[in-house]
């Protein structure tokens, strides 16, 4: 039986990719898992056969090198078949590990780090291009040392044609879900999000859609799903308290996935308003996949990738972002034109089964695991 160890320093235990799709793909597949990330509150561990889960503290960045560390004791302890590497700082051990293991390396891509780099702030100051372009050279430099790389998404590959190490799309597509329960939805009309809270993902946009739909006299609810960051708390509070939206929207924080799929189930309208970060122009969000899984048609941001999968799939709307009447406009279509609301929710739920699932890609991912071991 091949020992994989799979390890995040960033990503809580639970998180739907790494934890509910591969770790779990990969026990179910016959291979002995250790898998390393990081614990919260009141968590309940899994009781798997072949499935050891260990809890990491959350450190800071400045301290993560006792992270780091750890992780180099305990690959040299347990001495695995290969070592499955989940963020780009880890990417830092690469050449480490080579020195203590002869494990294969396999680096899973959750996104295109440099792009997402553009988008960041560090204590409100952009990071610096000369650093940026630093980092891109720095992590195509260790993902050459690598033996598999795996992507989230299918652009990433394009910026990685020069380097000859094994490449394969395992992209991050829900569970089939064969079945619907339209009989629990909740009494009120419910438009959901879940995901990263923060400015650019829309989080503001999404509370003055609420005030005008309010103001448009309707009755509904919002469910925001995702950990509100300390900036926005005390913002989001007074916003909501201003405009007398607290009966209207609800901030549930972090949810797991079995609860956050209760939602999902009993929800009418999903939203994607992401801001046109380079990071967002070319990558598909996992929620649209999501709010298809589960019969909801959505309005999202009006991006020429998005806006072709949404006219193709016939799923949702696009609307800009920087026009909230816009994008009320196009929520009221859902909410008022019953037939076309049943045709996306229909085609959603039609590519869902066909195409977007994760019966698909758990597939790829354990041909790659295959190859992984046959190559020598």
């Amino acid at each position: 039986m091949k020992q994989i160890i799979v390890l995040s320093s960033v990503h809580p235990w639970n998180d739907s990719r790494i934890y509910y799709k591969e770790v779990l793909t990969l026990i179910n597949a016959g291979y002995l898992v250790d898998y390393y990330a990081v614990g919260g509150r009141d968590d309940t561990l899994p009781d798997f056969p072949h499935l050891t889960v260990t809890l990491l503290p959350r450190r800071s960045l400045a301290n993560r090198f006792l992270t780091w560390r750890y992780f180099l004791q305990e690959v040299k302890r347990k001495q695995p078949d290969a070592i499955h590497l989940h963020d780009p700082e880890l990417l830092f051990l690469v050449p480490h590990i080579q020195k203590v293991s002869r494990a294969k390396l396999i680096f899973d891509m959750h996104e295109d780090f440099p792009s997402a780099l553009k988008s960041k702030r560090i204590k409100g100051v952009p990071v610096p291009k000369w650093c940026i372009k630093s980092i891109a050279k720095y992590e195509k430099k260790r993902l050459a040392q690598v033996d598999t790389i795996l992507f989230a998404e299918e652009y990433y590959k394009e910026h990685y044609l020069d380097i000859t190490t094994y490449k394969e799309d395992v992209l991050n597509y829900p569970f089939l879900k064969e079945e619907l329960d339209s009989s629990s939805k909740f009494d009120v009309t419910t438009l959901v999000y879940a995901g990263a809270i923060h400015e650019i993902r829309g989080f503001k946009e999404m509370l003055e859609v609420s005030s005008m739909l309010k103001e448009r006299g309707h009755v509904f609810q919002m469910l925001i799903i995702g950990r509100v960051p300390e900036r926005l708390r005390e913002w989001s509070a007074e916003y909501l308290k201003k405009h007398e939206l607290g009966n209207y929207v609800r901030l549930k924080g972090r949810l797991d996935l079995d609860t956050l799929n209760q939602y999902y189930e009993k929800s009418d309208i999903g939203l994607a308003l992401l801001h046109s970060e380079p990071n967002y122009l070319k990558s598909l969000p996992t929620k649209l996949f999501e709010y298809m899984s589960f019969g909801l048609p959505y309005v999202a941001s009006d991006f020429p990738l998005w806006r072709k999968l949404m006219m193709d799939s016939g799923s949702g709307i696009p609307a800009d972002v920087k026009d909230i009447s816009e994008v009320v406009d196009a929520i009221e279509i859902l909410l008022n034109k019953s037939q076309i609301y049943v045709n996306y929710m229909e085609n959603g739920r039609n590519v869902h089964v066909s195409r977007f699932n994760w019966q698909h890609e758990e597939k790829k991912l354990l041909q790659a695991y295959e190859l992984l071991f046959e190559r020598i």
